[in-house]
């Protein structure tokens, strides 16, 4: 008879069975855990991205757990944060600050044609012709600084320049062009030019306004019939004006947009000259420093990087 073997192998085969479904009831388990491990900083990666869109705050920041390929991904998500961050938040100071220059110069312009205007309407000679004539030439005077001023606001919200609009200038030319404007609108000063030719990768109209806000600014700061000094080769541009100088505070914050000197108030102009300089000079990868000159006034020096051999949209 088989029924004492029969019976082990009936045992056998259900203690099998219930260790297979316990088996695989256990791996399903470890499994799961395992998977809600590994997804845990997805889910909190995709919660931050959540909360951001949601309620706009740039300062929200992933908390990194892990070391792997998903901790340099939250790493990542981080970095981009931080530049939009940036990016956001120099954008809403330039807002303010660009809101805050243009109500002066609209808020004079509005003045003064209001004035006219109620001349005009009382039918009477309330204003002489002197008068009137002053007060058209301040409203162009004004028009002329809320057109720059506009420009220069522009030229500030860039970033950086177009791959297809970079070539090859020659920068010596582009300085001899600047310095021959200059010399058109400051008339009481003379420019003393000695300048090598060399090529940069760049937009020559960008570059031309770099150096003629330079230009503008030691011409600006000249006494009459000052000399302005322009030297420049092998990548470097220096001008230096016969002024007094930058006071030893302001000297950290010549190029911040807007900043401008307790002296510089009472000239025209909107703070952005330098500035402008400066992005103009990390836009085409140099550098830009002002300095005291040993024999008196300021010395700003532009530094580009020269170029030997280019072909656009290299």
């Amino acid at each position: 008879p088989l029924d004492e073997v029969e019976d082990s192998l009936n045992r056998l085969a259900v203690f099998l069975g219930l260790g297979g479904v316990a088996g695989v009831a256990v791996a399903a388990g470890l499994g799961l855990l395992v998977a809600r491990l590994a997804v845990r900083p997805v889910e909190a990666l995709t919660a931050s991205a959540e909360h951001v869109a949601t309620t706009k705050d740039l300062s929200h920041r992933f908390v990194r757990e892990t070391d792997d390929e998903l901790g340099r991904l939250g790493e990542a998500f981080n970095t981009m944060l931080g530049a939009l961050q940036s990016s956001e938040e120099a954008r809403r100071q330039l807002v303010a600050d660009a809101s805050h220059e243009l109500r002066t110069p609209l808020t004079s312009l509005k003045t003064n044609i209001e004035v006219l205007s109620d001349a005009s309407a009382s039918g009477t000679d309330a204003l002489s012709i002197g008068d009137r004539d002053g007060l058209v030439a301040d409203v162009v005077d004004q028009l002329d600084e809320l057109s720059l001023l506009v420009s220069d606001l522009i030229d500030a919200a860039r970033e950086t320049e177009p791959v297809e609009d970079l070539t090859m200038v020659d920068f010596g030319a582009v300085v001899r062009d600047a310095v021959e404007r200059a010399g058109r609108n400051f008339s009481r000063v003379r420019f003393d030019v000695e300048m090598e030719d060399f090529a940069v990768r760049g937009v020559p109209r960008r570059l031309g306004r770099a150096v003629g806000n330079l230009l503008d600014n030691a011409a600006k700061w000249s006494p009459p019939d000052g000399v302005v000094d322009v030297r420049g080769g092998a990548g470097s541009l220096t001008v230096r004006d016969r002024g007094p100088g930058i006071a030893e505070a302001d000297l950290p914050h010549v190029f911040d947009r807007f900043y401008r000197s307790a002296e510089a108030r009472s000239m025209p102009g909107s703070g952005l000259g330098l500035s402008i300089v400066a992005q103009v000079a990390e836009t085409h990868g140099g550098t830009v420093h002002a300095r005291n000159h040993p024999d008196g006034g300021a010395a700003v020096t532009l530094e580009l990087p020269v170029a030997e051999e280019f072909s656009p949209g290299s």
